[in-house]
């Protein structure tokens, strides 16, 4: 009767296979690379609120520097924000701009009219300037073209 009592030799143990396990890992790195990824993108989206604030910010100190001077030329010092004229208000904006979010403040002004742009990530520059428009720049903001849109 030996014909009906075949023992099959099954070994069962509790551990992983070596294609099991580079499975596992695939797959947690993954899962990794999607994670970075995404803290990544929140991080410029951080970023470029914060720019977009700060240069609300400049568009209100611009206003309040033509009021008192009847000019915008001392908003701007050397294609960059007047921090050295203003330093608890343009100071502060700009290194709060270059230090968090690790952009450049680009200024430019004269008499009536100005222009202030910074970039954002991961490309393009969000501009603000003095016919109150304030959003992302189709224009060279620069010496000679004081428009963003």
């Amino acid at each position: 009767m030996e014909l009906f009592n075949i023992r099959k030799n099954i070994n069962i143990s509790g551990g992983l296979t070596l294609i099991e396990l580079l499975v596992v890992i695939v797959i947690i790195g993954i899962l990794t690379t999607m994670g970075f990824a995404a803290v990544a993108r929140a991080r410029d989206k951080a970023n470029n609120s914060r720019i977009q604030a700060e240069l609300s910010q400049v568009r209100v100190q611009a206003v309040s520097i033509r009021n008192s001077t009847d000019s915008f030329t001392d908003l701007c010092a050397g294609n960059t924000l007047n921090d050295a004229g203003y330093p608890d208000t343009l100071g502060l904006l700009e290194s709060d701009i270059t230090t968090k979010s690790s952009a450049v403040v680009d200024c430019y002004a004269i008499d009536d009219s100005y222009c202030v742009r910074a970039r954002m990530a991961p490309s393009g520059y969000y501009c603000a300037d003095s016919t109150g428009y304030a959003g992302i720049s189709r224009l060279d903001c620069n010496g000679t073209n004081y428009i963003c849109e």
